[in-house]
């Protein structure tokens, strides 16, 4: 038997495990959720989930294991191309440890270290600092299968509609190449959104760079591109973050002549606050704070930001051509003739000129629901964290106010005050939970506690919305318990 086959073989052994571990705790069991129809006749689905990635997937476990199984995953990529990891990642290893819980943490067969040593062997595992970003998405891939969730790829989410108390969900199923092959629609109880950090808006790129260069000279790092064609070109990258020295790095691997890091900070930020937040009563009960704490504890993360770690520095030191700027932050570019052809010309905050060929823009991304297009006919609705808290004197903060103010359950909450009810039963498991509920819902490290919050949310939502209906399958129950054939009216013998 070669390596290949045996990997198979542990890892479908291993899945076996984990239906046993299902079956054993199974109770309760029987199905609760009330069906509902559409007046067409259409099928009404419980929950539709937008997004395939680890947030959809878990979120979609975490709903079956509560026999809620009336559910569907939609992503618009092909299978194995959820998430970034496999496009816009260009990390070389997740970034937090290996001792991850998991999609289920409930579940020690279908921990990360679980499969990873049935794949790779006790020893690898031993010898493993981080997980390669490769090898979470065969992860992702294997519980999807294990746990024949039910996703549908090559499916876009193009918009939802409240239709009283439903959603009629607009969707475009694709070809392999990403083109429309079929507009169609479903309708939906439950929607919950899993698209990642981008998820509530859009990959930054300033107005000055993209008004002044042509998109063939520039990209967001949240873009997936042709590394290749910077073969023997000069980059800048602006950032300061994970995100910037992984896409300087990837040039240079690629074949590009040098690779500038431009930092606006004039002192680079090495302290990570998101490392202090790791911690069981954060992660747990960070949600449970009152306003004004989360209000602060977020102030001072994005404040300080979130630095590139070591193996990122030590990966991009290592390559000839690196080099990283402070205080270098863009103030203008534009094309200019270099005798030899056009070149981009980069003026920074200190004065310094720089000409390079390609530009990537790795600042992140703003949230602003606006910019997506499934939300569009209910993002002015939606309540942000300056719509619902008063902020204290000499605390303001304009990145921490744009952020949607959740409920317990990570559901929207209607600004409003009543206009749009409907928005209560779409819950934000994106980045941008980050300010109302913690490290969570794009953070696999907070998986273990937001998960099952957020399904408990939906759960409690399905169930209280129904419960009239529940009351009457309850009161008309009429299944004997005990069967016995001894007349009630017989005395009981004493010898």
């Amino acid at each position: 038997m070669n390596a290949h086959s045996f990997q198979n073989e542990q890892l479908m052994a291993l899945a076996n495990r984990v239906r046993e571990d299902l079956h054993t705790l199974r109770f309760p069991h029987e199905p609760w959720v009330i069906p509902h129809r559409h007046e067409s006749g259409r099928h009404v689905y419980d929950v539709v989930i937008i997004g395939g990635g680890q947030g959809g997937l878990a979120v979609a476990a975490g709903l079956m294991r509560e026999r809620v199984d009336n559910i569907v995953v939609f992503d618009r990529r092909p299978r194995g191309l959820e998430g970034p990891w496999n496009t816009t990642a260009r990390m070389r290893t997740l970034r937090t440890l290996k001792h991850l819980p998991g999609i289920d943490p409930t579940l020690p067969n279908m921990s990360p270290q679980a499969w990873y040593t049935a794949r790779y062997g006790e020893k690898a595992w031993e010898d493993l600092g981080k997980i390669p970003k490769g090898d979470w998405q065969d992860y992702l891939s294997w519980c999807r299968d294990t746990l024949n969730l039910p996703v549908q790829n090559l499916v876009e989410v193009s918009s939802i509609t409240p239709e009283e108390d439903i959603f009629r969900i607009e969707i475009k199923r694709l070809d392999a190449q990403g083109a429309v092959e079929e507009a169609d629609f479903v309708y939906a109880r439950r929607v919950v959104l899993a698209t990642g950090v981008d998820g509530s808006g859009a990959w930054h790129v300033p107005e000055f760079i993209s008004s002044a260069l042509p998109k063939d000279r520039f990209a967001s790092s949240g873009e997936a591109f042709e590394f290749a064609k910077l073969r023997g070109k000069r980059v800048a990258v602006l950032g300061a973050g994970a995100s910037a020295f992984d896409n300087a790095s990837t040039a240079l691997e690629a074949g590009a002549r040098q690779a500038t890091v431009c930092i606006r900070r004039t002192e680079i930020q090495r302290i990570n606050p998101q490392m202090w937040m790791a911690k069981a009563g954060f992660l747990n009960h960070y949600a449970d704070m009152d306003d004004l704490s989360k209000w602060r504890f977020m102030r001072h993360m994005f404040r300080h930001n979130i630095p590139a770690p070591q193996d990122a520095y030590n990966r991009l030191s290592a390559l000839p051509g690196a080099c990283i700027r402070q205080n270098a932050g863009w103030k203008s570019v534009r094309l200019v003739d270099s005798g030899n052809g056009e070149e981009i010309e980069v003026v920074t905050a200190s004065g310094d000129i720089l000409h390079v060929d390609f530009l990537i823009v790795a600042v992140g991304f703003i949230t602003n629901f606006e910019l997506r297009p499934e939300l569009a006919k209910v993002a002015d609705h939606i309540a942000l964290w300056r719509d619902r808290f008063k902020v204290p004197s000499g605390e303001q903060d304009a990145q921490v106010s744009c952020h949607p103010y959740l409920g317990q359950g990570f559901e929207f909450v209607d600004k409003s005050g009543g206009q749009a009810p409907y928005l209560s039963r779409i819950f934000n498991f994106t980045y941008s939970a980050l300010v109302s509920m913690g490290l969570s819902a794009s953070a696999i490290s907070g998986f273990k506690y937001s998960v099952p919050r957020v399904v408990r949310g939906i759960t409690k939502s399905l169930f209280l919305e129904d419960v009239d209906s529940t009351y009457e399958h309850f009161s008309s129950y009429a299944e004997p318990e005990m069967r016995g054939d001894v007349p009630l009216d017989n005395p009981v013998r004493s010898e």
